[in-house]
């Protein structure tokens, strides 16, 4: 069976040595940092790329911080996490010192299980809620039975109302005095037709109007 291809050079994994340590110090110190594909070749070390330059960046690097994350520190990871997630490269330079990798496990192991640890109460809390009976508001059970006769109750009202003006109609004399001007405008139009036909007119006493005969 063939196989096409040249196979995968087998690259040393675990944990690094002293020697190798030096090595790549060495080699970055005399060609600066992002060459690392040709690490192995230059230095005979056999590790990848990636592995060389995750070695530099969080633990052989200047600069770098050793020790616990300070509370200070932790203000700022805070901070900036609400601002951009999980962005642990922008975050880190703010930090100096700190690697992008250890202010993720900083937060991986000391934030996320207390934010695991609060969404689980909560959901408690919810599942109480939704199992008690829901109250009903006695005082609001009232209002909406008293409500029910609110139309009935306006409806008399309105009558009542209506029958008081009419009364004060009646009284004050404003009916009688509506009714004398239409009784008015007919014995007008009566003399009108007499004066065009010439004939008498018989008024109806019923409704004020007028026939020729």
């Amino acid at each position: 069976m063939m196989v096409w291809g040249a196979p995968k050079q087998a690259w040393r994994k675990g944990p690094w040595t002293h020697e190798e340590d030096k090595l790549l110090a060495e080699y970055v110190t005399f060609h600066g940092e992002g060459r690392w594909s040709s690490v192995a070749r230059s230095t005979g070390l056999n590790r990848s790329g990636k592995s060389c330059r995750l070695r530099w960046v969080n633990y052989l690097r200047p600069g770098l911080k050793r020790g616990h994350i300070t509370p200070q520190e932790e203000g700022i990871i805070v901070e900036l996490h609400a601002l951009w997630g999980n962005k642990w490269s922008t975050i880190a330079k703010y930090l100096p010192g700190r690697t992008d990798n250890e202010i993720k496990n900083y937060w991986r192991t000391h934030f996320m299980k207390k934010e695991r640890s609060a969404q689980r109460q909560q959901k408690r809390k919810a599942l109480k809620l939704k199992q008690q009976p829901p109250q009903t508001n006695k005082e609001e059970t009232a209002a909406v039975r008293d409500g029910g006769g609110a139309t009935d109750h306006e409806g008399g009202m309105c009558e009542e109302a209506a029958t008081l003006l009419d009364d004060y109609l009646m009284n004050e004399g404003l009916w009688w005095n509506q009714q004398q001007q239409a009784n008015n405008i007919a014995m007008q139009m009566q003399q009108v037709a007499c004066n065009c036909y010439g004939g008498d007119v018989i008024s109806n006493e019923y409704n004020g109007v007028g026939y020729i005969f």
